[in-house]
């Protein structure tokens, strides 16, 4: 008999990113940055990257982050941005939600144009900052 240990994704992570920006033009910043970043995402992916560790950035991608001077980020901060997410501005508060757990390059993203940054899961967590009563506890 064959056990089978794997590590797995599918879990729905539910997640919301809030970055409160000191301004209008800079929350407009970071939708432009967003969607300039899911398309190097997705113009750079290829499905065995993750594969191979040794592979590094191709010249598109580092040429697209010295351009939007997110020198912070790496491969893996850009790919996140070719998975499923949406992302809305209301006035200077940008809101993201995303069933990936792998959300540093939005962070960085937000930290880098100076926002103030909250994170939670709607398993745990209503919109209003209120938690979500469990029926098992």
């Amino acid at each position: 008999m064959r056990i089978w240990h794997s590590y797995g994704s599918e879990h729905s992570m539910n997640l919301v990113l809030i970055g409160t920006f000191e301004t209008v033009a800079d929350a407009e910043t970071a939708i432009e940055r967003m969607e300039t970043l899911k398309g190097l995402a997705e113009s750079a992916w290829s499905e065995d990257d993750w594969r191979r560790q040794d592979k590094g950035m191709p010249s598109t991608l580092v040429d697209g982050l010295t351009k939007l001077k997110l020198y912070d980020f790496g491969r893996f901060d850009v790919d996140a941005y070719a998975f499923d997410h949406s992302a809305e501005r209301t006035g200077s508060v940008v809101r993201i939600a995303t069933e990936e757990s792998d959300i540093q390059g939005f962070v960085k993203l937000f930290l880098d144009l100076g926002a103030r940054v909250e994170v939670f899961s709607l398993h745990t967590w209503n919109e209003d900052g209120t938690t979500r009563r469990t029926t098992d506890g």
